[in-house]
């Protein structure tokens, strides 16, 4: 896939999760300086991740437990936490749609937050709550390198971009880590191997369809 000097550098979708990933912290941030907290404890409560309602919890809504898998990305505790994963994103992103369609990096992404939030559960069935769009963000990082390194060295090319990218995530969350030792090793684990999956299969019904 070529890409010219004027188009945009990621597929809309990415823009859209940053938007609304901005939005939400944003609205958090304006209730924490009008004296709201209790707007953060509600967000929290009602979207992030809870591994115990995974294992039959009871929600506070109807639908909580599966509905949780989506909003928990959406979700971050504060500017450092948000800032970390939305600049990864992008540049992972950008990276990766040089490669790949934006239907399947969307794919891919769906899949790393499901596959991220499923194995803290399976992992900490206490844990939580959780939140935060890390584990998609390192399930892109996994579909870059199965995909973009099996197409780039079947095609010769350099696998610098690809190497730059994952060390551009890999550096920020181990940072984050650092800042914020509650980070949920966990779901990034997750993410990392569902993304890397979803890569190399796309990889290899690619170079199927090529060898043809």
């Amino acid at each position: 896939m070529t890409m010219s000097e004027n188009a945009p550098q990621f597929p809309r979708w990415v823009s859209a999760i940053i938007l609304l990933c901005c939005l939400a912290e944003g609205l958090l941030l304006l209730a924490d300086t009008l004296g709201w907290a209790q707007a953060r404890n509600g967000a929290v409560l009602y979207g992030a991740f809870w591994s115990v309602l995974m294992h039959g919890g009871l929600g506070v809504f109807p639908g909580q437990g599966a509905a949780m898998f989506l909003t928990y990305g959406f979700l971050h505790a504060g500017l450092l936490h948000l800032g970390m994963n939305m600049v990864s994103l992008a540049a992972v992103a950008r990276e990766l749609w040089r490669l790949m369609p934006a239907r399947l990096m969307a794919l891919s992404y769906a899949a790393s937050q499901v596959a991220a939030a499923a194995t803290y559960g399976w992992m900490d069935p206490a844990g939580g709550p959780m939140i935060g769009a890390s584990g998609a963000v390192f399930g892109l990082a996994g579909a870059l390198f199965g995909y973009g390194g099996i197409w780039r060295f079947r095609t010769g090319r350099s696998m610098r971009p690809v190497w730059r990218a994952v060390a551009v995530v890999l550096g920020l969350n181990v940072a984050l880590t650092l800042m914020m030792p509650q980070i949920a090793w966990q779901a990034h684990l997750g993410g990392a191997v569902a993304g890397l999956l979803v890569g190399l299969v796309a990889a290899g019904f690619r170079v199927a369809r090529t060898a043809r």
